[in-house]
């Protein structure tokens, strides 16, 4: 069966299919990604949204790890300089999920600095599913 290329995944335009990909984060990244659009953009556009929702969580992970030992050593102090760090990064990880959802529903793939040299080698290696 061959498929329209001007339709993605389950009968998608390429910017919706990117737009839903990246709006439900890892969840519609991976959903359209197993739909195996035929755009390549389509395909980082979902791999880019999976791999920041795992590197927000990671980083989330690993703040709360660093704040339970600083509490255990008795370094409160310390976790109250850390927690607008931790808020800082979610706000950055906000912006950026934004700034690329608005650009994959206008049709644009946005290249989210750091998180696009993953998902470029993840979205390369996905044509091979």
């Amino acid at each position: 069966m061959i498929q329209d290329q001007s339709q993605s995944s389950f009968g998608l335009a390429p910017n919706v299919a990117a737009g839903l990909a990246s709006f439900f984060s890892w969840i519609g990244g991976l959903v359209i990604l197993l739909g195996k659009p035929p755009q390549q953009w389509v395909r980082f556009v979902a791999v880019q949204s999976i791999v920041l929702c795992v590197a927000y969580v990671a980083i989330q992970i690993a703040f709360a790890i660093v704040n339970i030992m600083l509490s255990l050593a008795h370094l409160g102090a310390v976790v109250l300089v850390l927690w607008p760090i931790s808020m800082l990064f979610g706000l950055a990880f906000f912006v950026f999920w934004l700034i690329a959802t608005i650009n994959a529903f206008q049709g644009k793939a946005y290249r989210i600095p750091v998180i696009a040299a993953y998902a470029d080698r993840w979205s390369a290696a996905s044509t091979a599913l």
